[in-house]
């Protein structure tokens, strides 16, 4: 039968039509792994996606559409439940397929050949580094072929058949244009893909029965998933404790026989069979049992076995088609920037949010998350910024799409290991660009069991043969999971190796998990119980950098130096806390220093500090300890201006590492105490010796001048520094004393009248000093925009004295002094270094 064109309600049909047969050959295109690998989804990802499209397009419209309908509710549909990396760039092509139609409400063969070109310009464009070999060639292969022959043809049928061969050929050369597809013997598995969903368009326009036979198959699979969605899962009524689900990959045995023998384990059981496949649901109390009993009759696939006791405070239950869970951490702390990272079993999901994650999205292989449902993570988190760590190469496209689609500030970091984000959720403190540098020098390591025979570059790989990658490549491919392990870890365990993680699988042997810690004994090594599916372990190799100093600098939060100061440097930084009106916060993580003088200028918040414990500083010595270096120089405020360094002294004694650490009072604070860190640092980095370096600041920590002006009284005055009858003379009098550190204690330096003649006496201070030697001068402010301008001047004032040399300017002073004296602003005056 000719069809001449199509309409809105025949272009949802074959959309319809193109995406079950997608959908039909799912487990095909999941085979078509170029890696040996038991975790292939692209047939996954693009049924799921295509899914989306049929369920908004079955649900959302009727036979009267109109074609503006109808390019909204599938471009959007596409959009959202667009997964992993196939689906993603099926979403774009689709898009720009839709895109192509602009005003037109009847397509002719000409019509869908401008389409299909826009669908390959939208693909093409959507990818940073498009390669040829992948489903991108077959979109400009079936848009070039359309084009060609669009004018020959008024049949729309016979014109689709000519553009579906077309694709074939192109899905059939794809080896030759990747090595790594001729080599592995498949081909593209994303572009065969599109390949069936455009000869599903072809196949409904031809075979009118198709629909409905593929109907049939649709509901079998969705009456198994609803009526898993209607069993009862609450505790209360619970007597079977394990949630348990699997298929037998065979469809023709004894099925009466197979059901009799599992309900005698449990109850909630509910059966699907295909020709192929015999899927099952049963809650149970002997889980193990049950699959026993199902291999007699099969392999399995697809197992999975949930606590649901354990699971009832947090967890939702949901059809296998709803595959992505979301779980928020009730224990958020008070940081700007929110961490959401995936997560492939139930274990690794608890690991992530003891580590610190905002929202796990418990996904994986074949599960991966869609647009939607990372969009759905992120709007569980009240942060405006956001990190996405994807743990899969496959979401990182993804999860791009949803943070451009995201109103908040959405930055993904490209992990493709479950263990690459949990060395950036473990390091989530740090600075991200320093995390990445460190993060290049590792080693994530998978070992898994091959599934087909295949040579990956030299490497011949058989079936069953135990396979390791390397930062995502296939490196190791041996007859037995030790060897494997051993031969791995033999190669990458090096005089630069600080660290490790061992997270086991559901499969993992003891032979082999002892030979493992063995070999890791000499390092600190975190061990996982993991129990994922497919992979026998992941394993994580942390090294430190060759050319890394040996010593290490540590300070807290009172010397008032930034990220910026401190780059490249060996420098730590403990924050204290502030207590403001009784909530807790870390300086500099979890508010800020303009937030700081905020709610102390206009809220009149009642503020205390206090110093970090001595745990704080056992675990930033230990960490620091675990990054290689061998020596810390602790380097603290003044003993009689704060506790800190007898907090600093405790965490030491409990890293029984005393002879290693050596805790210096700055005798001062701010960038007094700032100066010596950098000094000490920039020594370190130089490769001068543990006692140089102490003896320079032992040296150098008294000659250090600090001159401060604080204009208001009234907050020296709140916190029992000085009484209220002299707060109350000296503003009277328009006294303005100001304040230096002599000896680690405050005292007044001098007393004037007005706050210029205070400023005139740090300026002429500043010349008389400079007429001595060269100095280095710093200046800080807290408080108001009048005590930035106030100290811009004072240097306006000095700064074409060729003896001055600036290091930090304008610094905005921290919670630390400025809840003792509020609003405040002075300089720091250092002798020249050599």
């Amino acid at each position: 039968m000719a069809i001449k064109y199509l309409d809105a309600k025949r272009l949802k049909l074959v959309f319809i039509g193109g995406g079950k047969w997608v959908t039909k050959h799912e487990e095909l295109l999941n085979e078509l792994n170029v890696y040996p690998v038991p975790d292939g989804d692209t047939g996954s990802n693009m049924s799921m996606t295509l899914n989306s499209m049929i369920n908004d397009l079955e649900e959302k419209t009727d036979e009267k559409i109109k074609m503006p309908q109808l390019i909204d509710v599938v471009e959007e549909a596409v959009l959202m439940g667009a997964r992993g990396n196939s689906g993603t760039i099926l979403s774009q092509v689709i898009t720009g397929f839709l895109r192509g139609i602009g005003e037109k409400v009847k397509l002719l063969p000409k019509d869908v050949a401008e389409a299909l070109v826009s669908a390959k310009e939208t693909a093409y464009n959507a990818v940073s580094e498009p390669i040829e070999g992948t489903m991108l060639t077959v979109i400009r292969k079936i848009s070039e072929k359309a084009t060609e022959c669009a004018e020959k043809f008024e049949d729309l049928v016979a014109f689709l058949k000519e553009i579906v061969e077309a694709g074939k050929t192109a899905v059939d050369e794809t080896p030759e244009m990747l090595p790594k597809l001729k080599e592995a013997g498949v081909v593209d598995a994303g572009g065969k893909g599109l390949f069936f969903f455009f000869e599903g368009f072809y196949k409904v326009t031809t075979e009118l029965n198709l629909l409905a036979e593929l109907q049939k198959a649709q509901v079998k699979e969705n009456e198994f998933d609803k009526t898993i969605a209607n069993i009862d899962h609450d505790p209360e009524s619970i007597h079977f404790q394990y949630c348990t689900e699997f298929i037998i990959l065979n469809g023709n045995f004894d099925t009466n026989e197979y059901k009799k023998r599992v309900l005698e384990l449990g109850d909630s059981a509910v059966f699907a069979q295909t020709s192929k496949k015999f899927k099952t649901h049963i809650h149970t109390n002997h889980p193990g049992k049950a699959m026993e009993i199902a291999l007699e009759y099969g392999p399995l696939e697809k197992m999975k076995v949930e606590n649901m006791k354990l699971q009832h405070d947090n967890l939702q239950i949901f059809s296998e088609k709803d595959e992505a869970k979301i779980f928020a951490n009730k224990k958020i702390d008070k940081t700007k920037s929110a961490f959401i990272i995936l997560a492939d079993s139930e274990n690794l999901k608890d690991e992530f949010l003891k580590l610190g994650a905002d929202v796990v999205i418990l996904g994986g292989q074949s599960k991966n998350p869609s647009v939607q449902e990372i969009l759905n993570a992120i709007e569980k988190t009240e942060k405006e910024n956001v990190y996405i760590l994807p743990n899969n190469k496959n979401v990182i496209t993804t999860a791009k799409m949803a943070a451009e689609k995201s109103k908040k500030t959405v930055v993904v970091l490209s992990t493709k290991t479950m263990l690459d984000g949990y060395y950036f959720l473990k390091n989530k403190d740090t600075d991200i660009d320093e995390v990445k540098e460190a993060a290049s020098r590792n080693y994530s390591v998978e070992i898994t069991k091959a599934v087909r025979d295949t040579k990956v570059e030299d490497l011949s790989i058989e079936k069953d043969d135990f396979i390791g990658l390397v930062n995502g490549k296939i490196k190791y491919a041996k007859k037995s999971l030790k060897e494997t392990a051993d031969a791995i870890l033999d190669d990458l365990i090096t005089k630069n190796t600080i660290t490790a993680v061992i997270v086991s699988g559901n499969e993992k042997d003891e032979t082999s998990q002892k030979s493992i810690e063995d070999k890791l004994a000499a390092l600190k090594t975190t061990i996982i119980n993991g129990n994922q599916e497919n992979y026998y372990y992941y394993l994580y190799i942390e090294n430190k950098d060759p050319n890394m100093p040996e010593i290490a600098i540590l300070t807290d939060s009172v010397s008032d130096l930034t990220n910026e100061d401190i780059e490249g440097l060996p420098i730590k930084v403990v924050p204290l806390k502030i207590d403001i009106n009784g909530e807790l916060y870390k300086d500099g993580v979890e508010i800020s220093k303009s937030e700081f003088w905020h709610k102390m200028l206009n809220n009149d918040a009642k503020i205390k500090t206090s110093q970090p414990s001595p745990q704080d500083f056992l675990n930033a010595y230990n960490k620091l300890f675990e990054k290689g270096y061998k020596k810390i120089i602790s380097i603290h405020p003044s003993s009689k201006l704060s506790g800190t360094i007898q907090a600093a002294k405790v965490g030491r004694s409990l890293a029984n590492r005393e002879n290693d650490i050596e805790l210096i009072d700055s005798l001062g604070a701010s960038l007094l105490q700032g100066f010596l860190v950098l000094g000490a640092a920039g020594k370190s980095v130089r490769g001068e010796s543990f006692t140089e370096i102490i003896n320079w600041i032992n040296n150098f920590r008294t000659k250090g001048k600090l001159l401060m002006i604080i204009p208001d009284l009234k907050y020296l005055e709140k916190g029992g520094r000085i009484g209220k009858a002299s707060s109350t003379i000296a503003g009277a009098l328009n006294m303005k004393p100001i304040l230096t550190v002599n000896q680690g204690e405050v005292t007044v330096e001098k007393k004037v009248l007005g706050e210029r003649n205070a400023q005139k006496y740090i300026e002429k201070y500043i010349e008389r000093e400079s007429k001595k030697q060269s100095i280095v001068l710093m200046s800080g402010w807290g408080g108001t925009p009048t005590e930035l301008e106030n100290v811009v001047r004072i240097y306006s004032e000095v700064e074409n004295n060729p003896k001055i040399n600036p290091l930090i300017l304008n610094r905005e002073i921290g919670a630390v002094i400025g809840a003792h004296a509020g609003p405040v602003y002075g300089v720091f005056i250092f002798p020249r270094l050599s």
